[in-house]
């Protein structure tokens, strides 16, 4: 068993000023096959529209308030929220309103640079 304390993952700031914590993954864990972050997005700050060439993403809102776009289609999105994305939809999310969109996101196959394909 590995016990993974949220505040003991450093986070780090990705390119689209994203805060993330990969709090489970093959990295720090007996995980081969599975990732688990989470990743805040500050206001004003969005992801880069991308697509994965393997993974399925399941994204669920934990707090804060944002909108998703997948292939083309819009929808916002709050505390609860569930979204499923599958290998080759291209997609983005950014926060909306005040204070931080924090999602939980979790990658099967574990998430992997190499796979990700950037369209903006």
């Amino acid at each position: 068993m590995y016990l993974i304390a949220r505040d003991d993952v450093q986070p780090f700031v990705g390119d689209d000023e994203s805060i993330i914590r990969e709090l489970a993954s093959p990295g720090n864990s007996g995980l081969t096959r599975h990732s688990v972050a989470e990743i805040r997005h500050p206001p004003g700050t969005s992801s880069l529209e991308h697509y994965h060439t393997e993974a399925e993403e399941v994204y669920f809102v934990l707090s804060g308030q944002g909108g998703i776009r997948v292939d083309g289609q819009t929808r916002s999105i709050g505390p609860g929220d569930v979204v499923v994305i599958v290998p080759g939809q291209r997609h983005k999310v950014w926060q909306e309103g005040e204070g931080d969109l924090v999602l939980l996101v979790t990658c099967v196959p574990a998430y992997a640079v190499e796979e990700v394909v950037f369209v903006e």
